[in-house]
């Protein structure tokens, strides 16, 4: 997740808040601190984890296994769409403290497997529903739970623009709940057995990674793409900046958009975002949030932002619990979220990141799985590739 880059720090305090100066300021001079000394050493970490990955450029494979399962380019028009969506299954379930949690369930005749779809921040299913109409044609089940406070779930403040949280792991326990009550007894009202896949996105790898950590023989096997391991949160210096940050004033207000400059959602232009360079994609994304306003989200809260840093602290901890085989995809342009984080995390996995390196798409922004033909189509067929090894 980026900041914006024009952060304001402005605080007007509380008056408790007022009653401790010296805190704030102390704080504040200790992240500038910080701040001054992070950018080097990510430098030097990040040429010492150069050699943790596997590119794939657009135009080639080499380097990277060979699949026989291939995934069609074609695109899928809105009108496949429309009609493929009128099978899927939609419906809600009421976490355990008593938020509505809206998810979609797309089942093909005779499933070869199922796969839990963990989305990114901002997102939602209805955005990944050429996924589904994919996946689906494959002779996958997918299903697919917003996360509460985006999406058509609840959100959690009187702003429901803020992206907010209280707890990162009120994620791992809600998706947890929904495998428990949604997926598996759907699985298992199957003919036949399948595998239970795991495939994650952004701010989704961050939480797969607590789920994973937590149930380490739940899944056959697990896909992060563009996984947050770490947030990107520079202002200009290093990846961390926004967490030092965080750590020094986001206690001032909890729920207020971090940075203090952080707006309500808006339609970025398509050659400023950083998600995807295929446009037509990007402006299904952009026309899908417009037609149903309900699925807008702005900016997060401090209290979001300290949460997904507190997460991160986290990675190697949860790394050296998880015994699930796992493909790591990487974009090459990634400008969301830490690439170094993704490295890292893949070497202190050890045997249990896939050809011990994480897959780079090189000429990839951060949403592998929207962007430009040549490299979705090659993200596919790695991804399917990976299942068809555990079915």
């Amino acid at each position: 997740m980026k900041l914006n880059s024009q952060i304001c720090i402005s605080v007007t305090p509380s008056a408790a808040q007022q009653r401790k100066p010296k805190r704030f300021l102390h704080k504040l001079a200790m992240s500038l601190i910080l701040l001054s000394s992070s950018a080097t050493a990510q430098a030097v970490a990040s040429d010492m984890l150069d050699t943790a990955v596997m590119p794939i450029s657009s135009n080639n494979t080499a380097g990277a296994p060979v699949t026989a399962e291939r995934v069609t380019t074609e695109r899928v028009t809105d009108s496949q769409l429309a009609q493929f969506w009128q099978t899927v299954q939609t419906g809600t379930l009421t976490s355990q403290d008593g938020l509505q949690l809206a998810y979609a369930i797309s089942v093909p005749p005779s499933p070869k497997g199922a796969i839990l779809l963990v989305q990114g921040r901002t997102e939602a299913y209805l955005k990944y529903q050429e996924l589904y109409f994919q996946l689906h044609a494959a002779g996958y089940a997918v299903f697919s739970m917003d996360h509460r406070g985006q999406g058509l779930s609840a959100r959690l403040l009187a702003d429901p623009q803020i992206g907010h949280v209280g707890h990162f792991a009120d994620y791992q326990k809600d998706q947890l709940q929904f495998i428990h009550q949604v997926v598996q007894p759907q699985v298992a009202s199957l003919e036949q057995r399948v595998p239970l896949f795991l495939l994650a996105h952004s701010m989704g790898g961050a939480v797969s990674a607590q789920l994973l950590a937590a149930e380490p023989t739940l899944f056959k096997a697990a896909v992060l793409s563009s996984p947050m391991m770490a947030p990107n949160a520079s202002i200009g210096i290093s990846e961390r900046d926004g967490c030092v940050l965080e750590s020094a004033i986001g206690w001032a207000c909890e729920d207020c958009y971090a940075g203090f400059a952080s707006q309500p959602y808006h339609e970025q232009l398509f050659s400023d975002n950083i998600l995807t360079r295929d446009e037509p994609r990007y402006q299904r994304f952009r026309q899908l949030y417009r037609q149903t306003p309900a699925l807008q989200l702005g900016g997060p809260s401090w209290q979001w932002l300290g949460e997904a840093c507190a997460v991160s602290e986290q990675m190697l901890e949860l790394a050296t619990n998880i015994k699930t085989q796992i493909l790591m995809l990487q974009s090459g342009d990634e400008k969301a979220v830490s690439n170094q984080a993704q490295q890292e995390f893949c070497r202190d996995l050890g045997q249990y990141c896939a050809h011990q390196q994480v897959v780079r798409f090189d000429g990839a922004l951060h949403e592998l799985l929207f962007e430009r033909d040549e490299i979705r189509s090659q993200a596919l067929q790695q991804i399917l590739q990976f299942y068809r090894q555990y079915q």
